[in-house]
C-alpha cells in the first residue's frame, strides 16, 4: 500500500500545480477578459476525472486536497465540494461498469450528468445550513454556461490528465474485461 501511495505522489503534485495555475486564471484572469461572475470549476474536472479513472483507497483523501487548494481561490469552502465530490465517486464506482468513454460526446454528456448532481449534492448542503434558497436559483443560472464549458473542454482535459497520471488511453474502469 506503501508503493501505491509514492506513485501517487508525483502526479498528485503535479495536478495540485495544475489545479493552482487554473484557478488563478479562472479567478484572475477570466473577470479581466470581461467574463466577471463566471468561474470554471476546474476542481470538480479533477475531482470527475479522478473518480472516473483511479481505483486506489486514497480516493477521499486526493479529493480532499483538491477541494481544500480550490477553498483558497473561493469563498464555497472545502467541506460541501467534498462531500459531494466523496458521493459522486460511491455513485461512480456503481456504474464504472455501464460507462465506457468511447467518444468525445459520451465524455462530454456524462461530465454534464455528474456536474449537474455536484450541483444538486452542493445546493442541498447550503440549503441545509441555512442559505437562501433564492441563492441556489442565482448560482444555477452561473452554474449552467460553467458547467457546458466544462464538460467541453472534459475531454481534452481529460486525455492530459491521463498522461500526469500514467493511465493507458485503452482504459477504460481498470480493464473492461473483467
Amino acid at each position: 500500500m506503501t508503493s501505491q501511495l509514492k506513485r501517487l505522489l508525483v502526479p498528485l503534485a503535479a495536478t495540485v500545480l495544475m489545479l493552482i495555475f487554473l484557478e488563478v486564471v479562472s479567478t484572475a484572469l477570466l473577470p479581466v477578459m470581461g467574463f466577471g461572475p463566471y468561474r470554471i470549476s476546474f476542481s470538480v474536472l479533477l475531482t470527475l476525472f479522478m473518480a472516473f479513472k483511479l481505483e486506489t483507497p486514497y480516493l477521499p483523501f486526493l479529493i480532499l486536497i483538491m477541494q481544500y487548494i480550490h477553498s483558497f481561490f473561493s469563498i464555497g469552502g472545502w467541506e460541501p465540494g467534498t462531500i459531494a465530490g466523496v458521493l459522486i465517486c460511491v455513485v461512480i464506482s456503481y456504474l464504472k461498469n455501464i460507462i465506457h468513454f468511447t467518444s468525445h460526446v459520451v465524455t462530454i454528456v456524462v461530465t454534464e450528468v455528474f456536474q449537474v448532481l455536484w450541483f444538486c449534492i452542493v445546493a442541498a448542503l447550503f440549503v441545509m445550513k441555512g442559505a437562501d434558497v433564492s441563492i441556489v436559483g442565482e448560482r444555477l443560472w452561473r452554474f449552467v454556461p460553467e458547467s457546458l464549458l466544462a464538460s467541453l473542454m472534459a475531454p481534452l482535459f481529460f486525455s492530459f490528465l491521463d498522461k500526469i497520471w500514467d493511465i493507458p488511453d485503452e482504459t477504460v474502469f481498470g480493464g473492461g474485461d473483467e
